[in-house]
């Protein structure tokens, strides 16, 4: 296994070592199947590489692209010699079986790319972490705890640099 490609991280649990769909700690990593960076969301997640549901096409041990009709490689299913297999539908905007992008009744909606909800966008997403505080529910520059910045210039916390009055130490 080389883990050296993209992230040397499982996207399950956060550990190294092993891919997502393998993770331990995962309640579906026997199977071979799940990801969702605790989001829990493995049985919603289709992988283009390989044409199996619960992982996606960067967390597949599959090195080549597969054909989703014979899951074999070498072609690709438009040239596929086998019968076409039935299989469900799955929409790429909401991740959801039963449908296709362009019947979803989410396309005109506004998707955040933060929590993956619909109605709103990542700047205005309640489940935004500030990296200030740590607090949720907002980003750093509308934070309320101005006063934990510490000045660059004299050191001092409340204040930076641009708005010291010290005309020391720079």
């Amino acid at each position: 296994m080389d883990m050296s490609s993209s992230s040397s991280e499982c996207y399950q649990c956060g550990r190294s070592g092993h891919w997502a769909k393998h993770c331990p700690s995962s309640s579906m990593g026997s199977s071979g199947r799940g990801r969702g960076r605790g989001r829990g969301r493995g049985k919603d997640l289709f992988c283009y590489r390989c044409g199996d549901q619960g992982h996606m096409a960067r967390d597949c041990d599959q090195t080549e692209d597969a054909c989703y009709n014979c899951h074999r490689s070498g072609h690709i299913s438009r040239d596929c010699k086998e019968p076409k297999k039935e299989r469900e539908q799955l929409c790429y905007i909401c991740n959801k079986a039963g449908h296709m992008a362009r019947d979803c009744g989410h396309a005109n909606n506004q998707k955040c790319y933060s929590c993956g909800g619909f109605g709103h966008i990542q700047k205005l997403c309640d489940k935004v972490k500030c990296y200030r505080c740590g607090d949720i529910g907002h980003v750093a520059v509308h934070c309320a705890k101005t006063s934990e910045t510490n000045c660059y210039n004299c050191g001092t916390a409340g204040h930076l640099a641009r708005d010291c009055t010290n005309e020391g130490s720079a």
